[in-house]
């Protein structure tokens, strides 16, 4: 008798041990899907001068891998990030790095000394007005030159094609496209004067 009830307990404490096992181990979240820009799209190439590109800074709060989100329609003063989605990088590295590959692809004009670029991340999150609709707002500022420089600040809101973090990724990608285009020509004109 005191060997059946050993068995019997014996058998319980497995069964615990499968069952919290299986309770442990069995609500593993999925891992974050994790986007970056794409590849990049084809753009006319221009004349640009020797650039001395610098890494862009950002924000403490944009210096992350995180999707910043912000529903404008709840509180507008309230920053969010997407649970299952990241960044491969911190948004400014992302642009960074894209700036660098549309640098490679412009000519240069053959200006003896390089010419600073410093850029500084303002904004990169996507807004929602409503549940159903929302948009991606870019923005950097830019300084080209020694000292003071020329400083312009560049913009750009572009819809998001789909409410959640796909459409947002689609949509910053041709944002930053554009801002970075804007960008150059700005760099373009301003390297002759």
């Amino acid at each position: 008798m005191r060997r059946a009830i050993l068995k019997t307990l014996l058998l319980a404490s497995a069964a615990a041990c499968v069952l919290s096992a299986c309770a442990v181990g069995g609500n593993k979240a999925a891992a974050p899907v994790v986007f970056d820009l794409g590849p990049l799209s084809s753009s006319a190439t221009q004349v640009l001068p020797d650039l001395q590109l610098s890494e862009m800074i950002a924000p403490p709060w944009l210096a992350t891998s995180g999707m910043a989100y912000r529903l404008v329609y709840q509180n507008e003063f309230q920053a969010q990030f997407y649970r299952d989605s990241r960044w491969a990088a911190p948004p400014a590295a992302l642009l960074t790095e894209r700036l660098r590959q549309k640098l490679a692809l412009g000519a240069r004009s053959g200006a003896s000394k390089p010419l600073p670029l410093r850029l500084e991340l303002v904004e990169f999150e996507q807004r929602f007005n409503s549940t159903t609709q929302s948009e991606v707002r870019v923005s950097l500022r830019a300084r080209l030159g020694e000292g003071p420089g020329a400083v312009q600040t560049f913009e750009l809101v572009k819809p998001s094609r789909s409410a959640d973090a796909a459409g947002a990724v689609r949509a910053f990608s041709e944002a930053s496209d554009e801002v970075l285009n804007q960008l150059l020509a700005w760099v373009a004109l301003n390297a002759k004067s």
